[in-house]
């Protein structure tokens, strides 16, 4: 098949702005941003740039350049999401040797567009494609549209790590959302760090050094100047090589808000089924993103009680909060500091484990089994999900216990409780829990003092917040300390019960099998008026945090259902959390690996409407 047509050259779609220059190959939208020598270009539509691709020689490399190696190096380029041959018009060999380049490497490279090369040495250069703007070479940035408005805010491109990331003013085609500036991960295949060269983006509760942190919420936003240290999460992965390219919508301060309920900032769009679905929260925006957009690889939400693994389910992508203590959660927003952590979502499982193996600390847990020793089907908790669905999930939790060796356990915890209570004089365990996880609300309630306060001196008046979050202060502000600490105890006690009469004997090193909701269609147009899940007690997104122990949400099925948007049949995500004990997140996802692939399930998911293989058109 004959090779598309190289262009003679690149079309500009504006003049140079504060950002750089934008230009289009193939489609393609691109940015070189601005340099210091940028005042001393012409502005004018004239301005021609020329597109290069810079190949670097180490100390070590080859004098001669054959074709041989050219065939290597453009075999490791071409699964760049952000080179395209077209850079190859001008070819740029980077060393600090002497270096001759053969005729075939010629022959070869001519073969696929250039028309020029150059041998030069500098330590600014970097491998991958660039473009030439009066004489100086930039490297290049690809534009990708925030079509579904995930997030709050994309960021600049940055050629140094250590500076402060500053927003990005670039828009989309229509200028009616952001564009993320992705850059090409060749660059960082010699990086030493296996996560160098991640997209990420980041929820909007945790801080990033020189952005402004709104968790939702515009009132908070003005209230506050952008943020002088990145969250500790964030900064780990900086110093790893990671690439911060945005932060992500959420809920308002993380409460439990459907599409039509967000006030302030429009909700993100779900890419699944109609499109026309809840993202599930608060971790909207993150899960959305990771479901839209193949050139992210993870995005990083937050979890105090369900808001990765609910997303994950709406979103139908893989989600795990880890074990309390795995990672700090220095630098989020609190909303209840005992029981926040941040969280991964993502679309390949395998890419999920490696970057928490990277990411996590087990250093501090002083057992982690090497293997399950069983899974426990909680009753109590499916009792909720349509009989259906919650089949479904049986049967995936069967044959996972067929495939794991052990068996499989049908529990109710409540009768547990009631067979061997904490106390003697223990009353039932909704009447012993239900007015303890209610206490919560004192630590959301005080963790929003000082921005209370802040925005009474600075405006003169209280901050306007959602009916749902007026909901939840007004219940804190009426729990005295004292409630607090006792209802805290309880939940203490009710984690201590559980360790030592749910996880024994077969059981300590179970798998809990929990559900997350029922999948059916959720409209973002419509009020929200479905029975939600029962939210007090330790439920089942409460009991990951209750007992520290890490969730990992994965789909398992698509639940179909007739669209009013679009007419027809969709399918819905459904998916299932899988609980470990403290510490075993990367066996759970191992175990969650193993099991999927024995049973023919992706561990990867599509972007878009559909998470498996995506129907011939």
């Amino acid at each position: 098949m004959a090779k598309p047509p190289i262009p003679d050259a690149v079309r500009i779609e504006s003049n140079m702005g504060p950002e750089g220059y934008i230009f289009t190959v193939s489609e393609n939208r691109y940015i070189a941003p601005s340099s210091k020598r940028d005042s001393a270009l012409p502005k004018t539509n004239a301005v021609e740039l020329k597109l290069a691709t810079v190949f670097s020689i180490p100390p070590d490399g080859p004098a001669s350049i054959t074709d041989e190696w050219i065939r290597k190096c453009l075999d490791g380029y071409k699964h760049d999401d952000v080179f395209g041959e077209e850079f190859l018009q001008c070819v740029v060999f980077n060393t600090s040797r002497k270096l001759s380049v053969s005729n075939e490497a010629i022959h070869l490279l001519r073969e696929h567009g250039m028309k020029e090369y150059v041998v030069t040495s500098s330590t600014d250069y970097f491998p991958g494609p660039h473009v030439i703007v009066d004489q100086e070479l930039r490297e290049v940035w690809k534009l990708v549209d925030d079509s579904n408005g995930t997030c709050m805010v994309t960021l600049k491109p940055q050629k140094d790590p250590l500076s402060a990331p500053e927003p990005f003013l670039i828009g989309s085609r229509n200028s009616q959302t952001l564009s993320f500036a992705i850059p090409s991960r060749i660059k960082s295949l010699t990086h030493p760090s296996p996560l160098a060269g991640l997209r990420v983006l980041i929820k909007d509760n945790i801080d990033l050094n020189g952005i402004k942190t709104s968790v939702g919420n515009d009132a908070f936003y003005n209230t506050f100047p952008p943020r002088t240290k990145s969250a500790h999460c964030v900064q780990k992965l900086v110093d790893k090589g990671v690439v911060i390219i945005g932060k992500t919508k959420l809920t308002s301060f993380g409460n439990w808000e459907e599409p039509m309920e967000y006030t302030d900032y429009q909700a993100p769009w779900n890419p699944r089924a109609d499109g026309y679905q809840s993202p599930g929260g608060s971790s909207s925006g993150s899960a959305s993103a990771i479901a839209s957009y193949d050139c992210l690889d993870i995005t990083l939400g937050t979890d105090t009680w369900g808001s990765v693994t609910r997303p994950a389910h709406w979103c139908g992508c893989f989600g795990l909060r880890p074990s309390i203590g795995a990672i700090s959660s220095d630098g989020i927003e609190p909303y209840v500091q005992s029981w926040d952590v941040p969280g991964i979502l993502a679309r390949d499982l395998e890419k999920c484990k490696n970057f928490a193996a990277e990411w996590l600390t087990f250093d501090q847990f002083e057992k982690i089994p090497k293997q399950f020793s069983s899974i426990i089907w909680p009753t109590d908790f499916w009792k909720i999900i349509d009989p259906d669905q919650a089949s479904k999930a049986k049967s995936f939790a069967q044959s996972m216990a067929t495939k794991l060796n052990v068996k499989l356990v049908d529990m109710s915890f409540e009768g547990c409780w009631n067979v061997s209570p904490p106390t003697k004089d223990a009353s039932s365990l909704q009447e012993f829990i239900h007015p303890a996880t209610e206490a919560l609300a004192y630590d959301v309630y005080h963790n929003s003092e000082n921005f209370r306060r802040r925005h009474r001196d600075l405006f003169g008046r209280a901050p306007y917040t959602t009916l749902q979050n007026e909901r939840i202060w007004s219940a804190g502000k009426n729990i005295t300390r004292e409630k607090r600490d006792e209802g805290f105890e309880r939940i203490n006690i009710y984690s201590r019960w559980f360790q030592y009469t749910v996880r024994t004997n077969d059981n300590t090193d179970a798998i809990v099998m929990l559900p997350i909701e029922s999948a059916g269609p959720r409209y973002r147009d419509e009020f929200p008026e479905f029975q939600r899940p029962p939210q007090e007690g330790v439920n089942a997104l409460a009991i990951g945090p209750v007992t520290k122990s890490p969730v990992l949400a994965i789909p398992i099925a698509e639940i179909p259902y007739h669209s009013r948007v679009s007419g027809r049949e969709e399918k819905l995500p459904f998916a299932v959390a899988l609980m470990g004990t403290p510490g075993s997140d990367l066996l759970l996802i191992d175990t969650a690996i193993e099991i999927l692939s024995d049973l023919g399930l992706p561990t990867v998911v599509q972007t878009g409407r559909h998470m498996y293989n995506k129907p011939e058109q």
